[in-house]
């Protein structure tokens, strides 16, 4: 009878594991959790209540859950540590992959994963791989291999009851459509963020990573004021768990806000912050984006060898580390613009060109645009004036597609200069325009169409 009550929706169980006396409760307890919130959906909290009892003995794949749930090892419930050899095998191999992950060994987790989803484990242990798997791929940058396991992980936690795991996987899904530029990127982590908040106990990590995923998309989206607004929260949260990763991340998020608001002095101490933050925990692929970011800085403050300096020292880094999205292209295309500047017209023109390929060849539009863009401004400077409307109008056409208004007005408005720099000023009225009427929808808080998606209308409530 309390066999079946334990595991009602499994049949023909073994007989129960030998656990030791009180491990469940003080685990559950330490968790902060409820019977209900351990049992989930799968068992009920009357099986949960015996076995803390010792009236009855968990099977396997209950022990498994508890284990999960309460983040505990399964060899702190066992009474001897041969108690469960098939079950301790498992969680080896299991806990080597969060180990991997802890130690952001990303590429060992790419590696090792890919063999334990042949394995003929429950969907439960099946879903934790492909979770591992499809975060170690999204902090790789390769979004379009991390989407082929996120979802699949996060649908299988969903029908197990397991909230707090679903939401990290849901986090981790939103993260990789934002690598890929995808504008439901914003609303599907601003419905993890209200599940997250929702959550009881509430995991502060979890809810601080979250806030920066959000950020660094309105900072992609120039979307400044709330970038920055979900970035404070974020370091407020983040401060808690003393995560110096995650600290450093929120710092350089909101020094690429503030840059981007023209404030470069409160732009430089954060980059600063996240500096010193990333070379304490050794992540050299974050140091040489935020040599991109301050060669960025400089450039705009007109101080061009130094920009330069931090811009070639990020593009030797991402080359040895292979970093191709977010890491290579957009380096050449601050390269060219540094080149631009000095007026070495086709030095820029080569860094730009190989900027566009770098872009186009990963399917990168921001920086496809953003290299069309700094091309018109080249081809207009020389005369070459079709082309330089050529490269205007593709940028305009991807920053359109693409639901940034900030990135482009910003276009339109380089177009409009070009044109009167010609004397087109018909033309250039219109362009100027353009840029007007975009800058006053996003005064009035028009940022992205799936702002205004589910979730994210709770947030901003």
């Amino acid at each position: 009878m309390l066999t079946a009550m334990l595991d009602g929706k499994h049949r023909g169980r073994r007989k129960g594991v030998e656990v030791r006396e009180g491990s469940v409760r003080q685990a559950r307890q330490e968790a902060h959790l409820s019977l209900a919130q351990v049992a989930g959906q799968t068992i009920s909290r009357t099986a949960i209540h015996l076995i803390e009892t010792g009236r009855s003995r968990p099977s396997l794949e209950t022990l498994e859950l508890i284990s999960r749930k309460t983040r505990k090892p399964v060899e702190f419930f066992l009474l001897s540590r041969d108690g469960a050899p098939e079950l301790t095998e498992r969680r080896r191999d299991l806990d080597e992959l969060e180990r991997l992950t802890a130690i952001r060994d990303f590429q060992k987790v790419t590696d090792f994963a890919p063999a334990l989803l042949d394995r003929n484990w429950g969907e439960e242990d099946t879903a934790l791989v492909h979770f591992y798997l499809g975060q170690a791929y999204c902090r790789l940058v390769r979004p379009t291999e991390a989407l082929e396991h996120l979802p699949i992980a996060r649908q299988a936690f969903e029908r197990a009851g397991d909230e707090w795991m679903a939401v990290d996987a849901l986090d981790w899904e939103a993260s990789a459509l934002g690598l890929m530029e995808d504008p439901r990127a914003i609303a599907l982590a601003g419905e993890a963020l209200v599940r997250c908040r929702r959550l009881d106990p509430k995991p502060p990590q979890t809810e601080a990573r979250i806030l920066g995923h959000i950020a660094n998309m309105y900072v992609v989206a120039h979307a400044w004021g709330e970038a920055v607004r979900y970035y404070e929260d974020a370091v407020e949260v983040a401060g808690d768990v003393k995560d110096l990763l995650q600290l450093a991340k929120m710092h350089h998020g909101l020094g690429a806000a503030y840059q981007r608001m023209q404030q470069p002095s409160k732009a430089r101490q954060q980059f600063d912050k996240a500096l010193a933050l990333y070379s304490i925990e050794c992540d050299l692929s974050a140091v040489y984006r935020l040599e991109n970011d301050l060669g960025d800085l400089l450039l705009h403050q007109g101080q061009l060898d130094s920009a330069e300096q931090h811009f070639r020292s990020a593009l030797a880094g991402s080359t040895a580390l292979h970093l191709d999205r977010r890491g290579r292209g957009y380096i050449l295309a601050g390269l060219g613009e540094v080149s631009m500047r000095r007026g070495q017209s086709e030095q820029a023109r080569q860094q730009l060109d190989e900027a566009l390929d770098a872009g186009r060849a990963i399917g990168e539009q921001l920086l496809v645009g953003a290299a069309h863009s700094l091309l018109g401004q080249l081809e207009s400077r020389h005369g070459e004036l079709k082309l330089a409307s050529e490269h205007f109008d593709s940028a305009i056409r991807i920053f359109e597609a693409l639901d940034m208004p900030d990135r482009l007005r910003d276009c339109q408005m380089a177009y409009a200069e070009s044109l009167y720099a010609r004397e087109e000023f018909a033309s250039a009225a219109l362009h100027w325009k353009a840029a007007a009427e975009i800058g006053r929808l996003s005064a009035l808080g028009f940022q992205w169409d799936s702002a205004t998606g589910p979730g994210v209308a709770e947030i901003e409530a």
